[in-house]
């Protein structure tokens, strides 16, 4: 399915399919799966309400499940969430300074009244003011602005770090695309599992190899499964379930791809 073209910033699709922005692929299928039935034209009655929120949600997954799209997304809704957190703020340091203004006039001292040196009480100037907001504004952009520097390069350096650990983590399988393998795809291979051992699953390209036991080449599936543990993929690599897989190898293992 191809990513819509323009995506509604309005709309938060992680809050729509009810899971956190760092959800992996495969729980955000999962999520998919189940909200969807919510809303399918085959479950429910079509109603105009179901099916735009059917198609909310066919977007949703078109964009979560495309990397690059995943990516823009990403990108433009921390930028829109940074900007409502900013203008919070922004706004709860205005009611403040008000507030605290309001206070100290009627307490005849302080930022509203200020004695000078002859023993008379002058009020601050709008310009003043003006100019103490904007200077502390300015300063809390600089905080926030060095904060989310450091913040995006520990993501940066995360996810350097991300593929070596999980390549480690990762069983390569294939099996032969015909009869029961032709039903193989990411969602069966992941609920072949128990719930919460599978990270992801990558579906690589389909080739023509030649196989013992056959005289022509056939087309092998081929797809690498992420789990959440080493444990887990030992574990998986000794027990199984590996119904109808024709081959099973550490992903970190370089081998033939060609």
């Amino acid at each position: 399915m191809a990513p819509a073209n323009e995506v509604d910033m309005s709309i938060d699709y992680y809050e729509l399919l009810a899971i956190p922005a760092n959800a992996s692929e495969s729980e955000i299928r999962r999520a998919y799966r189940k909200t969807s039935l919510l809303y399918h034209p085959d479950k429910v009655k079509p109603t105009p309400e179901n099916l735009d929120k059917f198609q909310l949600l066919q977007t949703a997954i078109n964009i979560l499940t495309d990397s690059a799209e995943k990516a823009k997304y990403d990108q433009n809704r921390e930028a829109k969430q940074r900007r409502k957190a900013e203008n919070a703020a922004l706004e709860s340091r205005r009611r403040t300074m008000k507030e605290d203004l309001e206070r100290r006039e009627k307490d005849g001292g302080g930022l509203g009244f200020i004695p000078s040196v002859n023993g008379q009480k002058r009020t601050w100037s709008d310009r003043e003011l003006e100019i103490k907001r904007i200077a502390e504004e300015n300063r809390k952009r600089r905080e926030d602005a060095v904060k989310a520097k450091t913040q995006e390069a520990q993501t940066q350096a995360q996810a350097e770090e991300k593929p070596t650990e999980s390549l480690e983590r990762s069983v390569k399988v294939r099996w032969i695309r015909e009869g029961d393998g032709l039903d193989i795809d990411a969602d069966a291979l992941e609920e072949a599992f128990a719930a919460g051992q599978v990270e992801n699953v990558l579906m690589l390209k389909d080739k023509k190899r030649r196989i013992e036991g056959r005289d022509k080449k056939v087309l092998l599936g081929t797809a690498v499964i992420i789990f959440k543990s080493l444990a887990m993929a030992k574990k998986a690599v000794v027990q199984g379930p590996w119904e109808g897989i024709e081959s099973i190898a550490w992903a970190a293992e370089k081998g033939d791809d060609t």
